[in-house]
């Protein structure tokens, strides 16, 4: 099963289900297929085809639907561009694939000015119409379309290239195959009930794994997405009452911008059924979460996932029946994935204690044009996530932090993770991040930086008080020797703190500490 079947399956046995809400626009399964079909004839008279590279700057619309769907069907490839980035980043990311086709929004035109001069010889560009835009360009592609027999596309062909998140520098290219995509979709739709009935928003932005692999089992199962341009607080309350979403996705930053939102009070959230979230919650933002939409008292479900843009957004699964009993836990390793916590040796570990989460089953295929990142990434065959977990007795799994941030301080390892846990229950402290900075003498040394509660004085005092607030709580090692306050936290689209920014500011010149 390839990518593109997910909707021509339905296009075929129920054809005037919706499919995709997009504004005030319903779009049956038939009507999508009928565009796919024409973005692909369109693509094809560009003279794409399989393994070419198609480069999309824009957010969420549904023209950015039918490429992807309408790459998938061609055997091309989709690269989807972060639209945060600046022109320098995006002429990385253009020279790294050498797409044969550039498409982006007219808001960033500037960006793609810049990006032009990166592109291959004989490369093209398109013009994705925005809400606003005058859709002349687009019209003009779709009409110049040459239909022609579908080609010959395989299972293990990569449909996609996702640049990584950035936590830890430039971003790597990782190759999406179609069985790895159909696969997740399979065990995702099974773990989460997903129903022909079901109504899933999806704000997330394209160039996130988030956006793509959330939204597909959905449009496996016959059931209706909602495309939102972006994720704004207010608008995500208004579909949900509107439209009567039963599926609601979140990383902690987004669901807290929900639950203190003006409106969220007033909204009608009864249809909801499940809450599903990833990523690291530093605040209790999940504990507020589960306050407000009354999840302890059985008014909706929710369940906790682990993935990473290597190998799709279910790795673990923690679900409803477990999630409150084990708060905080990752869960346990899908169906058909197989994992392995490791140590830096690359020996299996005893239960509690550290390791490397190591995996195997649905993931990328590599990364794209670096062998040597591949190769340690997939040492042994197993693919290396960089993420370190401590399972229990029955095989659930919760995150203790990053290889990479795992700072070594005296002889000893300190867990960043653990101490940011440790900061965010001090009353001060709205958010924490902790990395570790060359010492001469202790090798690496702990520094905190910290986002205070407003009004609270954020001089000596304050670091002071921290300090001796993790030394009561942690082994002294865990104490940081630094305290440094920001108004706020560097971080990726989806909430992850970016250490590698941190880090770069203060190994420059002296930053201001406590």
């Amino acid at each position: 099963m390839l990518v593109s079947d997910l909707v021509a399956h339905h296009a075929r046995s129920r054809p005037d289900s919706t499919a995709l809400v997009v504004g005030e626009r319903r779009i049956t399964y038939a009507e999508l297929q009928s565009l796919v079909d024409a973005t692909a004839a369109a693509l094809r008279a560009r003279g794409i085809g399989h393994g070419d590279r198609v480069s999309v700057l824009g957010k969420n619309g549904l023209e950015y639907v039918q490429l992807y769907f309408a790459t998938a069907a061609l055997g091309a490839i989709l690269v989807p561009l972060n639209f945060w980035h600046r022109a320098p980043e995006h002429a990385h990311a253009v020279t790294d694939a050498e797409p044969s086709l550039l498409v982006a929004e007219r808001d960033y035109e500037p960006v793609l000015d810049a990006a032009r001069a990166a592109l291959p010889a004989g490369a093209t560009t398109l013009r994705l119409p925005g809400p606003e835009d005058d859709r002349a360009e687009w019209d003009a592609f779709l009409h110049d379309g040459v239909p022609g027999p579908a080609p010959a596309v395989h299972e293990d062909d990569v449909h996609m290239i996702l640049y990584t998140s950035g936590t830890t520098g430039r971003p790597k290219g990782a190759m999406l195959a179609h069985r790895r995509t159909v696969d997740d979709a399979v065990a995702m739709a099974a773990v989460m009930r997903v129903r022909e009935r079901d109504v899933f928003a999806n704000y997330f932005p394209p160039f996130h794994v988030g956006n793509w692999d959330h939204m597909k089992p959905f449009l496996l199962m016959g059931a209706t997405v909602v495309i939102m341009r972006e994720f704004d607080a207010g608008r995500v309350l208004e579909v949900l009452a509107r439209e009567r979403v039963s599926v609601v996705l979140g990383v902690p930053t987004m669901l807290h911008a929900l639950i203190t939102h003006p409106d969220f009070a007033a909204t009608d959230t009864s249809s909801v059924r499940l809450l599903y979230y990833g990523a690291y919650d530093p605040s209790g933002i999940m504990d507020r979460t589960a306050a407000a939409f009354g999840a302890r008292e059985g008014r909706i479900q929710m369940a906790h996932t682990y993935g990473l843009t290597e190998a799709g957004p279910f790795v673990t699964w923690c679900p409803p029946e477990d999630v409150f009993e084990r708060w905080g836990s990752i869960g346990r390793p899908m169906p058909g994935v197989d994992v392995v916590l490791l140590d830096p040796e690359g020996r299996p570990v005893a239960p509690g204690e550290p390791g490397e989460i190591c995996l195997t089953g649905p993931r990328m295929s590599g990364y794209w044009r670096d062998e040597e990142a591949s190769a340690r990434a997939l040492a042994g065959g197993w693919l290396h996530t960089g993420d370190v977990a401590v399972a229990d007795a029955d095989g659930f799994l919760t995150i203790v932090d990053r290889t990479k941030d795992m700072i070594r301080s005296g002889g000893q390892n300190v867990w960043s993770k653990q101490v940011e846990d440790c900061l965010a229950g001090h009353p001060a402290v709205v958010d924490a991040a902790v990395i570790g900075l060359p010492d001469p003498v202790y090798e690496e040394r702990v520094v905190a930086i910290v986002v205070a509660v407003p009004d609270v004085g954020t001089g000596p005092e304050l670091g002071d008080q921290l300090r001796a607030f993790v030394r009561r709580e942690l082994a002294g090692y865990n104490t940081p020797s630094e305290v440094v306050f920001r108004t706020e936290l560097p971080r990726t689209a989806v909430g992850k703190v970016q250490k590698h920014v941190l880090r770069a500011e203060l190994t420059a010149p002296t930053a201001p500490t406590a």
